[in-house]
């Protein structure tokens, strides 16, 4: 910054001095936000959370549409119900998804029910914007038949790409509800991946590129259903998963 001649006035070196470190500050604090977001180094929010879907409102979540998402009933099951399908977005990554409002999460473990319209299904975590984050790819059809279907996804900056998955049978083979369990430790790195009660997870890497966000409910470019949302705390310290 030049200095002006009211800044070499005396008193005015000082003046300038004092707006160049305030500068400085604020330049060093977003890029600390920054590092924060992607390095998990910021509180996590109280767990647990829950939703059963029956407030008869969708004010705990933030979606980029919210006029393609309802609340619905089935017997005495009521569910988050996501009535049209997006494009996704270039570089080529999903953008359809509900997002916990307000709610960054570092080590997890999430339950929810899952129920595809569609051939697949997706659950977002770790997120930190629409450029950077994990999402979970629940499927008709396994890796080996589709390479971009089935599996754990990591979005770093571009395209999304596999990082777990591709032999794992498929996630989602029919159009009933099934449970869904996702053990996230960001100490191990540690992610893995439950369907349906299984005690061996169906996806499992150790990844620790993003270590806290939000987390989200929604569809690569389908539509479909989720039911019994759970958050927890993952206090413990699971085992290593291997990478497949």
């Amino acid at each position: 910054m030049p200095l002006t001649a009211e800044m070499r006035k005396p008193g005015g070196i000082y003046s300038a001095a004092i707006l160049l470190a305030c500068v400085s500050l604020i330049a060093f604090h977003a890029v600390s936000v920054r590092s924060e977001a992607l390095h998990g180094n910021t509180p996590t929010a109280s767990l647990p959370i829950r939703d059963d879907f029956n407030t008869g409102n969708l004010n705990a979540w933030e979606m980029p549409f919210p006029e393609d998402w309802e609340i619905l009933k089935e017997g005495s099951i009521e569910y988050l119900h996501m009535n049209h399908n997006r494009a996704p977005g270039v570089p080529r990554r999903p953008l359809q998804f509900a997002r916990l409002r307000g709610v960054e999460v570092g080590s997890f473990i999430l339950n929810v029910k899952v129920r595809r319209a569609g051939g697949s299904m997706i659950v977002v975590f770790n997120y930190v914007d629409t450029l950077h984050f994990y999402y979970v790819h629940l499927s008709e059809n396994p890796g080996t038949e589709v390479a971009v279907h089935n599996g754990i996804f990591i979005v770093d900056g571009g395209d999304r790409r596999r990082i777990s998955g591709l032999d794992a049978a498929a996630a989602l083979p029919d159009r009933s509800w099934h449970e869904v369990r996702i053990v996230r430790n960001v100490l191990s790195g540690s992610i893995q991946v439950f369907l349906n009660k299984e005690t061996r997870p169906r996806f499992s890497v150790l990844d620790r590129t993003f270590t806290r966000g939000q987390i989200g409910l929604g569809s690569f470019d389908e539509t479909g259903d989720f039911s019994h949302f759970e958050l927890l705390p993952n206090e413990g310290q699971p085992s290593p998963a291997a990478k497949e």
